[in-house]
Order: C-alpha cells, then sequence, then structure tokens
C-alpha cells in the first residue's frame, strides 16, 4: 500500500486537522447544489469506489436518502453501485474488472442523472471507465480525489481533491464531504418546501 502511515495518534489528528482547512469549501457546496438539482429534477445518483471508498460510497447514499430525508417529500433517488456483490461479482468474473461500474452504470443511468466517483488515487481502472462512459452519455461526474487528482480530475464536471498521501486521511475527509453534503441537503430540501 502506498502512501504515508503515523507513528502517533496526535500526528494524525494533528494532520487530519491541516487537510480539512485545504479543502476547497466552495466545491463542496458546489456538489450540494448537484445534489439538490438531481432531488429537484427527480434525477438519479450513482456513487461508487474501491475498498474504503466502496464502504465511503454506501454511506455517502445512506446519507444522501435517509438523513437528508424530510417527512412528506420525495427522497432522492441515490445507489450505490459497490451494494450489489452478486453483480460486481458477475461483472467482474464474467466480464472484466474493469466493467465493474460501468456495466451497472450503463443499465441505469439516463442523460442528466449524477456519477460520483470516491478514489483516492483517481486512477482505478474500473472507475475511470464508468467515468468515461457517462462523459460520453450526458450523465454528470463528481470526483472525489486524494494525491494529486489521479486521471479522474480529467473525467470530472466537478473534482473534489484532498491534497493528501494518506490513505485514511483521505476516506476520512471524504466521508465528511458526505456528510456536509447530505445536511446540505436536507436544510435545501426544506427551504423549498417552506417556500412552496
Amino acid at each position: 500500500m502506498a502512501g504515508t502511515m503515523v507513528r502517533k495518534a496526535s500526528d494524525y489528528l494533528g494532520g487530519l486537522a491541516a487537510l480539512l482547512a485545504k479543502v476547497d469549501a466552495a466545491a463542496v457546496e458546489a456538489y450540494a447544489d448537484l445534489l439538490y438539482e438531481a432531488w429537484k429534477s427527480r434525477r438519479r445518483v450513482f456513487v461508487f469506489g474501491n475498498g474504503g471508498s466502496a464502504y465511503n460510497a454506501s454511506h455517502h447514499v445512506t446519507d444522501y436518502v435517509k438523513t437528508a430525508s424530510v417527512d412528506g417529500q420525495c427522497r432522492l433517488f441515490a445507489l450505490s453501485l459497490t451494494d450489489n456483490v452478486g453483480m460486481t461479482t458477475a461483472v467482474g468474473n464474467d466480464l472484466a474488472y474493469d466493467d465493474t461500474f460501468r456495466f451497472p452504470l450503463e443499465c441505469y443511468a439516463q442523460p442528466g442523472d449524477l456519477a460520483v466517483a470516491i478514489s483516492c488515487s483517481g486512477n482505478s481502472p474500473n472507475l475511470l471507465k464508468a467515468c468515461r462512459w457517462a462523459k460520453e452519455n450526458g450523465v454528470r461526474v463528481v470526483a472525489l480525489t486524494g494525491f494529486s487528482g489521479g486521471k479522474v480530475k480529467e473525467l470530472a464536471d466537478l473534482h473534489i481533491n484532498v491534497p493528501s498521501d494518506n490513505y485514511g486521511m483521505i476516506e476520512d475527509v471524504h466521508m465528511s464531504i458526505g456528510h456536509i453534503a447530505a445536511q446540505m441537503l436536507r436544510n435545501r430540501v426544506l427551504e423549498t418546501v417552506g417556500a412552496a
């Protein structure tokens, strides 16, 4: 596993605090705007990543659907492409692992939908293939990355980078971005309901 690792808890906590201060708050707000637009226009949101980012994808979707829900209002249609183990293993085994996100995205997504790619390196072949398909088919792409963003940043309509080479810290900040976006989404839905 490439990347730095700390030897003391204080190093990790201090590094994480410094990293949070480097996150582009305007980009996170733009992400919340895209989620709100998807909710308002009844578009779908597909979130995906590998390893720890796969679990982040699932957590993001849980928050976008459940935490951001408002009683009496429709919920955001959000789906984690990492949650169907049968689909993932069938595509990986019978087709190619590089198709594990593209294949279901191609089945479910329509122009105007949103694809959210979460990757520390930004270079995972299966993630890149899905993002290329999305761009070619009118699906907007948001990329949450670490390191220097990797190749996916060139495919993203919105790129939020966590400039670190510590996988744990990157994943922690990606999780925080999901929490922020979910809370902002809920508040925007509440404002819309109050304005109606």
